[in-house]
């Protein structure tokens, strides 16, 4: 398992930059329309899932890979079901999103810690760490359904960066487990 991760951090990595590049998006035009963030939402939601399940399967994760399916399937909703429908439902749909895939996160790292050798799994807080945050901003969402457009945008914005930071760091922590495996892992 640790093997074909460290192959794969690239994966990771690149879920964080999604996120990222998510949270960048939402800091320079926060005066969008609605519509603007229910589509950007859901492209990331997809976009991270597919990235989240490829990691999973390629490393054999379940809990990655039921991380990736959820937010796929959230983005699949938010892209495809009718606009009133998602208007109405967008600050729990990405509360939702958030609690479950925070939950989802936490298991994992905890899972990751309980497999590893040795000190190999140093970086397992910050898994750890991105999945708590994420189920704070999801309680956090749940209790404030009705905050503004703007506000919205903005809380995402800030939430997708923190994560997606996470994620990388993560990644690249990932990537320095080669050292402490042994084994030469090509990097795909």
């Amino acid at each position: 398992m640790f093997d074909e991760l460290v192959r794969r951090w690239w994966i990771v990595a690149a879920r964080g930059a999604v996120s990222v590049l998510f949270g960048i998006a939402a800091f320079i035009a926060p005066e969008s329309t609605l519509s603007w963030l229910i589509k950007l939402f859901g492209l990331f939601a997809l976009a991270d899932g597919a990235f989240t399940m490829g990691a999973g399967l390629s490393v054999g994760w379940l809990t990655l890979f039921l991380e990736g399916f959820v937010g796929a399937a959230v983005g699949v909703v938010t892209l495809f079901a009718p606009t009133a429908f998602v208007e109405l439902w967008l600050v729990v749909n990405i509360a939702g999103y958030a609690v479950l895939t925070g939950g989802i996160e936490l298991v994992g790292a905890l899972g990751l810690k309980g497999k590893a050798r040795g000190s190999m799994v140093q970086g397992d807080w910050l898994l750890g760490l991105n999945g708590a945050i994420s189920l704070l901003f999801g309680i956090i969402l749940f209790f404030n359904t009705a905050m503004s457009a703007a506000t919205l945008v903005m809380m995402l914005g800030g939430f997708a960066l923190i994560s997606g930071a996470l994620l990388l760091a993560f990644a690249f922590n990932v990537r320095g487990w080669r050292a402490v495996l042994g084994s030469p892992a090509v990097a795909l």
